[in-house]
């Protein structure tokens, strides 16, 4: 048995090292030297490396950390992925430590105490604790053998917006000089690659080991939507669980969560996001964890890193920004291998979402994804890896490859009818009205009551009725009285 099926066995309760896990920590190993110092002279310096969620990248940089002398540094982008992967680290029998903001001054001076006399193997921080003087003059005296970059995709992506941290990393890695670098990431098209490069591997070499970002076990499928809420309720109870379901905002995670739990009488449904705080977003993260019922409503502050496997469904609430983040969350669901799915709910007013963005790059990765929520000829598959410029496998998970495209939300027939059936007399509170079987005083008047269809809705909720409403006369699919068309917005009469 050789050192690395060894060490993954006894350590980790791992058998089998997948060859590209096995191939990413053999290069680390060899620049570290346990192979002989020409093998260590032949071997990359740094290394970006992309491994689709599930694939085990956290063994790729823990496993080496057993066997190499000196500090392993880890930067994350989130603090749930740091408290999730210390975990990992004391399970394997290293000594770890969480450097983060508002700490004390007794608990600093521990930690850079255990990492001056070699006890400490692997160092967890951030990149605005990695730029701070201080942590930098500190590290510049330790021996750092290997610096690790997870979720590297994160470091162009927030640091251009809300993480500028994030871009100074290249300027201050030569003053904490580790012997080498590795970047992590899952997803990663050639614009985001090349950005990677050019913040961390400015006039550096490095290796690229990319393995096909595709996730066979995910079914992918794509549901366009008239009402979300509405849609969602009716999906919940004829998915698999656990679940998780991704939001554009804290609210609406909030709304989403607390919505669900109402019209389902359902407890096991929370909510997750980073304006919790740090001693409920770990309970929760322990409860999810647990739990074989959950449904969890989260931002992307949920997700990267963290290792729950047997998720089974992930619906997306609103579309991503990007490709590379609705393939980063889609890939939450099935890291234990088995059949899962990844739902997108599609909605009209996603399509005008970036309109008037003046950032002409995201408008541009925007529209490349709302492009493949709305194509129900091509395989899912073939749309998301062309992007990524990668090559699927051949497909027979996806809702376009077995014949299961939802092409429209099936209430929209029903209120097209409707109201060609009223030849433009209905007002939009009018047709809510009517589709409730509410009995208003313009139903009474006009002995609407007495139609056909009169109430076939009745079920629904009038505030989901309304953005039904609001969504066909967006997309110019109905038109009532009191519809004003005002270049993506309608003015309707409530």
């Amino acid at each position: 048995m050789d050192v690395l099926t060894e060490t993954s066995q006894k350590r980790f309760g791992i058998s089998y090292l997948f060859p590209y896990q096995r191939l990413v920590i053999t290069n680390i190993l060899r620049r570290a030297g346990l192979y002989g110092e020409e093998e260590q002279l032949e071997a990359p310096p740094h290394q970006v490396v992309l491994l689709p969620t599930g694939a085990g990248k956290s063994l790729c940089f823990m496993l080496p950390a057993c066997l190499m002398e000196g500090l392993t540094i880890v930067a994350f982008p989130l603090l749930g992925l740091m408290a999730d992967q210390l975990r990992r680290v004391e399970e394997a029998g290293m000594r770890g430590a969480i450097l983060k903001g508002g700490m004390s001054r007794k608990e600093k001076d521990a930690l850079w105490e255990d990492a001056a006399s070699g006890k400490l193997h692997m160092l967890l921080t951030n990149p605005e604790m990695l730029i701070l003087p201080e942590v930098r003059e500190r590290l510049a005296g330790l021996k750092i053998s290997h610096l690790v970059l997870d979720e590297a995709h994160t470091i162009p992506e927030w640091g251009e917006s809300f993480r500028p941290a994030c871009l100074e990393l290249g300027r201050i890695l030569p003053e904490i000089a580790p012997e080498q670098i590795t970047a992590f990431t899952a997803t990663a098209s050639p614009l985001i690659l090349e950005k990677i490069k050019t913040i961390l591997f400015s006039g550096l070499n490095f290796n690229l080991v990319r393995a096909n970002p595709d996730r066979v076990n995910i079914f992918y499928e794509v549901r366009p939507v008239l009402s979300r809420m509405n849609s969602l309720t009716q999906l919940i109870p004829r998915i698999q669980r656990p679940a998780l379901i991704f939001c554009s905002s804290r609210r609406q995670t909030e709304q989403c969560a607390l919505y669900l739990r109402q019209r389902l009488d359902d407890e096991e449904i929370r909510f997750y996001h980073a304006g919790l705080s740090s001693e409920l977003r770990s309970e929760l993260e322990e409860w999810y964890f647990q739990s074989d019922r959950g449904i969890l409503a989260a931002t992307c502050a949920y997700g990267m890193g963290m290792d729950k496997g047997n998720i089974r469904t992930v619906i997306h609430y609103t579309l991503p920004s990007t490709v590379e983040a609705y393939l980063q969350e889609s890939g939450r669901a099935g890291r234990d291998r088995q059949p899962c799915r990844a739902i997108l709910l599609y909605h009209p007013e996603d399509s005008f979402r970036e309109v008037n963005n003046p950032k002409a790059e995201l408008k541009n990765r925007y529209e490349k994804l709302l492009a493949f929520a709305e194509d129900t000829e091509t395989c899912r598959r073939e749309s998301l890896l062309t992007i990524l410029e990668a090559e699927p496998e051949d497909c027979d998970s996806c809702d376009v490859c077995r014949n299961r495209v939802l092409k429209k939300d099936p209430v929209e027939n029903l209120i097209q009818q409707t109201v060609r059936r009223f030849n433009g007399r209905f007002t939009a509170k009018l047709l809510a009205d009517f589709l409730l079987g509410r009995y208003s005083s313009d139903i009474q008047e006009g002995c609407y009551f007495r139609s056909s269809g009169f109430g076939c809705l009745k079920h629904w909720s009038r505030e989901d009725l309304m953005e039904t409403i609001r969504g066909l006369l967006e997309t110019e699919k109905i038109s009532l009285f009191s519809g004003v068309w005002m270049k993506g917005k309608i003015k309707i009469s409530i």
